[in-house]
């Protein structure tokens, strides 16, 4: 699994006399050992020139490696010494032929450079060489310059593993090859993240939004007729008189099982409005009569017809 590439820079000499070569040895092929003990492998040169030629763009070649130091990018131009047009392998490693500036070819026809410093993205872990990113034209062989950058995020420490769960997280998300480049990683991510969505996938907002208020207006609409139909029910049973139709409708309408609480409490209390009173002869007021005169209930009535309490025992 690739994970995130770390850049280094790799000194080479020009050869010597002044002379401008159009081909320069970039990186040899193997094992090869910086001038600070660091090693790199370069062993498929042919997967690091297909990767070059997939790119369609020449490679620059700057003064001290300004291209690769974010504070000289932001200071102002960088200029260009030259551009690898072409890559091509050989049994002593990976050469370039350049295009040079004319400022250049004058700097190395006068010695004023005399080495060139290939820029190298590699694997941190197998410290495999994938992709040459450039070059620069250096003064002094005996250093390396420090490992900079990647090519947009910081370098993790050299004892630092890369975040190779999250590189095979995403491999696995986008489904690709297990060993794919880590740029390409990132293209496929770009591309799925900039693409169009497929309208056969999804459904427009405001059609969701439009159906959620028909279903909306739908349980109001039946909320309503079920509390219209539990009321009425209550009245011709005796819970309610029509003076409180429009408090249950109300408490049917935002609490059901309170009003359902109401009911079952109070019991058929005002049933008596809907049944003939039955209060026998004039001189005997019955045994329905005295009862009644004798109940809460009989009160209730009484108020709600406006009439004294004491109207049920009246002769």
């Amino acid at each position: 699994m690739i994970g995130t590439l770390s850049l280094a820079t790799f000194d080479q000499g020009l050869p010597d006399g002044g002379t401008v070569p159009e081909w320069v040895h970039l990186l040899p092929s193997g094992k090869m050992t910086g001038r600070d003990g660091r090693t790199f492998q370069l062993s498929d040169p042919q997967a690091v020139i297909a990767l070059f030629e997939r790119g369609q763009i020449d490679l620059p070649i700057d003064y001290e490696h300004q291209n690769d130091k974010p504070e000289a990018r932001l200071s102002g131009p960088v200029p260009a010494a030259g551009w690898i047009k072409e890559l091509l392998s050989t049994a002593t490693g990976i050469w370039g032929r350049v295009s040079w500036t004319d400022q250049a070819r004058a700097l190395i026809g006068r010695k004023e450079y005399r080495f060139l410093s290939p820029s190298i993205l590699y694997h941190p872990n197998s410290r495999e060489v994938m992709q040459i990113k450039g070059a620069g034209l250096v003064h002094n062989p005996a250093l390396f310059l420090t490992a900079l950058a990647s090519q947009e995020t910081p370098m993790p420490p050299e004892n630092e593993a890369p975040n190779s769960d999250l590189l095979a997280a995403l491999v696995e998300l986008l489904g690709l090859d297990p060993q794919t480049p880590m740029e390409v990683v990132m293209a496929s991510l770009k591309e799925r993240l900039t693409a169009k969505p497929n309208p056969k996938d999804f459904v427009p907002l405001a059609a969701v939004q439009e159906v959620l208020r028909g279903r909306n207006s739908d349980l109001a609409t039946m909320a309503e007729g079920r509390a219209q139909e539990k009321v009425n029910a209550a009245f011709r049973a005796g819970y309610i008189t029509p003076g409180m139709r429009p408090w249950a409708l109300d408490l049917c309408r935002s609490d059901e099982a309170a009003f359902d609480g109401f009911l079952k409490g109070v019991g058929p209390t005002f049933a008596y409005l809907s049944k003939p009173a039955n209060f026998g002869q004039a001189n005997d007021p019955g045994p329905v009569a005295q009862r009644a005169a004798d109940t809460d209930a009989a009160a209730a009535i009484c108020a709600q017809l406006g009439l004294p309490t004491d109207a049920l025992n009246s002769r």
